[in-house]
């Protein structure tokens, strides 16, 4: 009964670190796009090649975000939603044959 009558956005936002952000979503697709790529290629993964860019990408896309939406006033657009995504999806690709 009680998950009937709980108010779903209430629902989604609450927990420790609150709502998953735009930043979170594109860092964890770099993530994701750069281990399958270095492990196609064959190439050695560490941590470095991987954590720093996940954050410099997710700190940038937080700060964007910030300042498109005037401080979380708005809603996010969805150009930057698309674009966030194609800039994990390139920089993936650019570290992959960086690192070749």
């Amino acid at each position: 009964m009680l998950s009937m009558t709980t108010n779903k956005k209430k629902l989604n936002e609450s927990g420790v670190l609150g709502p998953l952000s735009n930043g979170f979503f594109v860092a964890l697709v770099y993530v994701m796009l750069f281990v399958s790529l270095m492990l196609v290629t064959g190439k050695e993964l560490t941590t470095n090649v991987l954590a720093i860019p996940a954050l410099v990408l997710f700190l940038v896309v937080r700060v964007t975000e910030y300042f498109v939406t005037s401080g979380g006033k708005k809603d996010t657009p969805q150009w930057m939603i698309v674009g966030a995504f194609v800039i994990a999806f390139l920089t993936a690709i650019g570290m992959t044959v960086i690192l070749s």
